[in-house]
């Protein structure tokens, strides 16, 4: 077992990223509730809005998360982890807004630059 302590960067983005999940699964579920729509988004735009919003966070989470650890253990240094799984985090809640509340597009094609870009960059840091 790897000890937290050589993992607390990604221990820490691993919980604000899980705690996330949790909210937004909750949203999903509660709408469907409250609308009475147990499977699909049986044509509510705002269901289908928030379904995708907390499927194209579940996409691209566990890759950046599986990238953070990795450097981690390499030994890249803790700031450019902070600032790339920082740029992940602030990112995901960007695109995440503009899907799920109708934000202007610019925060979801913003959100998925940051996405890529950090998820890319990650990628890179590595490979290096």
């Amino acid at each position: 077992m790897i000890p937290s302590s050589l993992i607390e960067i990604t221990s820490l983005f691993a919980a604000i990223l899980g705690v996330l999940h949790v909210i937004f699964t909750l949203r999903v579920g509660l709408y469907r509730k409250n609308s009475r729509i147990s499977f699909g988004d049986g044509g509510d735009e705002t269901l289908l809005k928030r379904i995708r919003a907390h499927g194209n966070f579940i996409e691209n989470a566990p890759i950046a998360l599986i990238l953070i650890l990795l450097n981690e253990l390499q030994g890249l240094d803790d700031s450019y982890l902070y600032a790339l799984g920082g740029v992940f985090l602030v990112s995901r809640l960007a695109h995440y807004s503009a899907l799920a509340f109708s934000l202007p597009v610019i925060f979801r094609m913003l959100g998925m630059l940051g996405t890529m870009g950090s998820i890319a960059a990650l990628a890179v840091c590595l490979a290096l």
